[in-house]
């Protein structure tokens, strides 16, 4: 039986437009996440998970008034499935270059990273800041980079055209579509946060819903894939935030030096262990 701490049911009475709930590790946020939807039965809600993984196993917790889904599920329908014959998982730098008609591969090479730093951002326009190096390096003029990305950029979106695609392509132009989720959903639950990109940052910002954005920045572990820890976004200057600190995972030892370690990192919260085993 669920028994929830007093930081626990703060976030479960909850009553609100934006919610932002720090959560150390094993501090049960996904309990206290299906007890506030539990306790909210007539709001219809979005569960906003990570990847499939998590989304298959929050279905398996959440109660009928919420759906589970990944971003790249919300973006399917719309956007995904008219593109699904020239989908990749991967785009190839030889298809790039082909398209471009160019063996120039440093100029190839920028052209890609550039195209993957646009996708990921909440960016409406290919500017010359997604470049990486924004100099003339080897030869390769970032303006023609840019020139370059656009080329590409309107190849994928274009319909009729066999460019093949991502998935984070068809992420980016349902981003850029606007969607308005509150004609299906009151709420909309974004866990993880903080290992989310700015695509889907501003999908969910964009929103009239009411938003609980739950995660913890010491875990964020995707920053190498664009990730930008949402909890600290801008747009939640004016959000009420909550702190879920009792740890179910450690005892009070382990806790001490967990405390050390995010103390290092700028902590001025602590975490408070509760489980066994020290």
């Amino acid at each position: 039986m669920f028994m929830p701490t007093g930081e626990q049911q703060a976030v479960i009475k909850w009553n609100g437009s934006k919610l932002v709930v720090n959560a150390f590790a094993g501090t049960g946020k996904t309990s206290t996440l299906v007890n506030y939807a539990l306790a909210n039965p007539d709001v219809s809600m979005l569960y906003l998970a990570f990847n499939r993984a998590v989304r298959e196993e929050a279905e398996r917790k959440f109660p009928f008034n919420v759906e589970c889904k990944t971003s790249h599920q919300l973006a399917w329908s719309t956007e995904g499935r008219h593109y699904r014959n020239r989908l990749v998982n991967q785009l190839r730098i030889t298809d790039i270059a082909r398209a471009l008609n160019t063996r120039h591969w440093s100029f190839t090479q920028r052209v890609q990273s550039t195209l993957n730093r646009f996708l990921s951002s909440s960016d409406s326009e290919i500017k010359l800041f997604h470049c990486p190096d924004q100099e003339v390096i080897q030869g390769v003029d970032p303006i023609r980079v840019i020139q370059g990305v656009n080329y590409i950029w309107n190849l994928m979106k274009d319909m009729g055209h066999s460019f093949p695609i991502t998935h984070d392509t068809y992420l980016k132009l349902y981003q850029l579509s606007e969607p308005d989720l509150s004609r299906h959903y009151q709420t909309i639950l974004f866990d993880e946060a903080q290992d989310a990109n700015p695509v889907t940052h501003a999908i969910v910002f964009n929103q009239k819903t009411n938003v609980i954005l739950v995660g913890d920045r010491h875990q964020q572990i995707y920053r190498f894939r664009g990730a930008d820890n949402a909890l600290d976004a801008p747009q939640l200057s004016e959000a009420e935030r909550l702190w879920l600190t009792h740890s179910f995972r450690f005892g009070p030892h382990v806790a001490e030096i967990a405390n050390a370690l995010l103390a290092l990192d700028g902590e001025t919260y602590q975490v408070i262990g509760l489980g066994g085993g020290g």
